[in-house]
């Protein structure tokens, strides 16, 4: 009688180990997914729904692997196989996002703080004066051919951009095709429609191409130009990112330099 109450208690607990597990799990992705609810309805600013609450989701999460860890020895103490089954997704569920969090902590580290990446920084890139325009009247921070890295970055500090970016980011180069400017300019526009973005100019006599594109969580705006040149008989295109706020973006300009080039590129095949 009192081994079967013993029993009772053992799978008692169990189960209110492995449901406490669950619900950390279930809270860390609430906190995720949160972030950008919050932020749209102007309860939380946007640094912290991108990297706060996702650091606290991470230590959530960490918990709920410990908790399933609880759970798989008391389910492999009690011979519960079903219990070691649901133990083990917990802390395999659990583990794999407060990993990913991790590493994109450690990333938001080792990222160097800019947000304006381009091809060319000797030749800097240029907005027209209408998309300049634009981004004052969105109250966007000025862009500057001569960026430099705010104190309090560590290393960073002082730096400017194009150093900074030749630091890190470096695959980041123009893109040399056989077509001429004009239609290397229309297979830009093209390829940034493709992709999502709006485009805003679209000049083959120019060898200019601008547009807009929008994160989809936080909505961080980005101005994108392409400037295309005459490069022997062919054409050589220089593209450039910006945001229009001084957060960091995690290297969202580099990658849009990088799909954009590569999209043009299979434009032109």
């Amino acid at each position: 009688m009192s081994e079967a109450k013993g029993e009772g208690r053992g799978k008692s607990w169990r189960v209110r180990v492995l449901a406490l597990g669950v619900l950390l799990l279930v809270i860390g992705i609430l906190l995720i997914v949160s972030g950008p609810a919050l932020f749209r309805m102007g309860l939380v600013d946007r640094d912290f729904g991108r990297f706060g609450m996702t650091g606290v989701a991470m230590y959530v999460m960490l918990g709920a692997v410990v908790v399933g860890l609880i759970g798989l020895v008391m389910s492999v103490v009690g011979r519960v196989h079903r219990g070691a089954i649901v133990a083990v997704l917990l802390m395999m569920a659990a583990g794999m996002g407060s990993g990913t969090l991790y590493a994109q902590s450690k990333m938001k580290e080792q990222l160097p703080p800019i947000n304006d990446v381009q091809t060319d920084w000797t030749l800097p890139v240029a907005f027209t004066e209408k998309a300049l325009r634009e981004r004052e009247r969105a109250g966007s921070i000025r862009v500057r051919d001569d960026a430099v890295v705010p104190e309090g970055n560590g290393d960073w500090s002082g730096m400017s951009f194009a150093e900074a970016q030749s630091k890190f980011y470096i695959d980041i180069a123009p893109l040399k095709v056989k077509q001429a400017p004009p239609e290397a300019t229309l297979a830009a526009a093209r390829a940034a429609r493709r992709m999502g973005w709006d485009v805003m100019l679209e000049s083959p006599p120019e060898g200019m191409m601008e547009a807009v594109y929008h994160t989809p969580w936080y909505d961080l705006v980005y101005d994108i130009a392409v400037r295309v040149t005459t490069d022997g008989s062919g054409s050589r295109i220089d593209v450039r990112s910006t945001s229009r706020t001084n957060d960091r973006d995690m290297g969202e300009s580099a990658t849009q330099i990088k799909q954009l080039i590569d999209e043009i590129a299979l434009e032109l095949r």
